[in-house]
Order: structure tokens, then C-alpha cells, then sequence
């Protein structure tokens, strides 16, 4: 079977309990996609340890503040600081938000109507239950339901797919499994994640992936109705070098 990879109106979700390694798989695609032609925006709710480090080896300084570290953008750094008063960015690029969860819900709402109102803009959204509304808000399902045609790719994790928005499973075109902790989560991703199909005519679904080795996952193609068994995400030193090249000064001179 070949594997298809979302390209630039597709929707990615990813799904998964801490310490799988959806965040190491969704930042692995991330770190494929054509940020060199659309500005691309991480909105990292959770304070994700490999978005710092990739801030970090690229002009980002760490900075404590009592009993927490914060991460201080330099201002030769290639990767942009968002407020939620900004505009929009429409320069090709990464660009980076830490929203807090529920505190944050009205401007994180507004900005993406606004996101939506512009489009040709790629949201990558780790979690995506600390949306406003656990992501049932109107500027996600919006963004969610017309973002193929507006240009507005999206790759959402989601710890919990009882909590997911239904249009984030009805819009998907790629679902991604990892290992889950709770039987009613299991339950849900059955039903819009279909089993893979082994060498051997057996098939291996969402409820059945702790027989498979750490780090493993269910890929589904859901235009194609076909699921794959992916193996683990590149190491995270290669997804960081692979960040590093791609935002180095001559790399950047090709961004359009």
C-alpha cells in the first residue's frame, strides 16, 4: 500500500494519549509541509518540550522566571512570535502562539474568524481539546468545514476523542491512531478509523494497537477508505535538524 502524506488543504488529526509520541509524529509532519510557500502557525497550548527545542536551536532563550522557564524570542530569529492582536500573517514561515486554556478562549475565538476570514494560512494545534469549546467553537468549525477551499491546512492533536468537535472527525481527510487510555476513546476512533488489513487477512484496529510495539500507529487515508500501520516518527534529533536546515538564512531565501 502507498501511504499518502496531507499536502496543503488537508485536515490531520492525531490521536492520543500522553507519552505515545503523537506530538513527535504531528511536529515530523509539520516539519514537511510548505512553510517556505504559506505561513504556517504553531498554537502550542500545552507548552509541548520538542516546540521548545525547536525554538530553542532557532533564536529562542530560555528564561526563568522563579519556578518557570519561559522561552524569549531574539530578534534574528526565524521563527515569528504571534499576539493575538497581530495580523494575520501572510508571509511564508513559522510563526508561534501559547494561548492559555480558557483564559485566552475570546482572543483565540477571534483570531481565528479572522484566520478564517484571510485563509491561505496552516494551523498546527497541540491540544486540541484546550480549544475554545474543546475546538467546537464557530472559528474552528468554520476553518474546519470551508478550510479546503480557503487554503487552510490543519493538524490537530487530541489526547481525548470523546471530546473531539464531530466536524473534526466529518472534515478529516487523515486520521492518525496512536495507543489510548481509556476504553470509550477506543470505542469512539472505531467507529471513523477503519482496521488495517495484515499480510495474513487479520485486521488491526484502534482497539487493538497495544499489540503493537511503543511508538506505533494507525494511519487512515480517509478519501481512500484504506488504513496503513506506521512505524515510529523519525528521532527527534532528525525532526529538530530537519527544522534547523529548513530555517537556516540561505533556506529562508527561497520562501516565497
Amino acid at each position: 500500500m502507498t501511504v499518502r502524506e496531507p499536502e496543503d488543504t488537508h485536515r490531520t488529526m492525531i490521536l492520543g494519549r500522553t507519552g505515545t509520541g503523537k506530538s513527535q509524529f504531528g511536529l515530523h509532519l509539520l516539519s514537511e509541509q510548505n512553510w517556505d510557500h504559506m505561513p504556517w502557525v504553531m498554537i502550542d497550548y500545552k507548552g509541548e518540550d520538542l516546540i521548545a527545542d525547536i525554538l530553542a536551536q532557532n533564536g529562542w532563550r530560555k528564561v526563568r522566571k522563579g519556578k518557570k522557564v519561559m522561552l524569549v524570542r531574539g530578534m534574528d530569529s526565524p521563527i515569528r512570535e504571534l499576539e493575538f492582536g497581530d495580523k494575520i500573517p501572510r508571509k511564508a514561515g513559522l510563526y508561534y502562539m501559547n494561548p492559555r486554556p480558557i483564559v485566552d478562549d475570546d482572543a483565540v475565538e477571534a483570531w481565528l474568524l479572522r484566520a478564517h476570514k484571510q485563509g491561505n494560512i496552516g494551523l498546527f494545534i497541540d491540544e486540541g481539546y484546550a480549544m475554545p469549546r474543546f475546538g467546537s467553537g464557530p472559528g474552528f468549525t468554520m476553518i474546519l468545514t470551508q478550510g479546503r477551499s480557503l487554503h487552510i491546512p490543519v493538524i490537530c492533536l487530541y489526547q481525548r476523542p470523546v471530546w473531539m468537535s464531530r466536524f473534526a472527525i466529518a472534515q478529516a481527510d487523515f486520521i492518525s491512531v496512536f495507543k489510548q487510555g481509556d476504553e470509550r476513546d477506543e470505542k469512539v476512533t472505531k467507529n471513523f478509523c477503519k482496521p488495517a488489513v495484515l499480510p495474513n487477512g487479520n485486521k488491526l484496529g484502534p482497539m487493538d494497537l497495544d499489540k503493537l510495539p511503543d511508538y506505533y500507529s494507525l494511519w487512515h487515508d480517509v478519501g481512500r477508505g484504506e488504513t496503513a500501520i506506521l512505524k515510529p516518527a523519525p528521532d527527534r534529533r532528525i525532526i529538530l535538524q530537519t527544522f534547523k536546515d529548513r530555517l537556516s538564512p540561505r533556506q529562508q531565501r527561497n520562501f516565497v
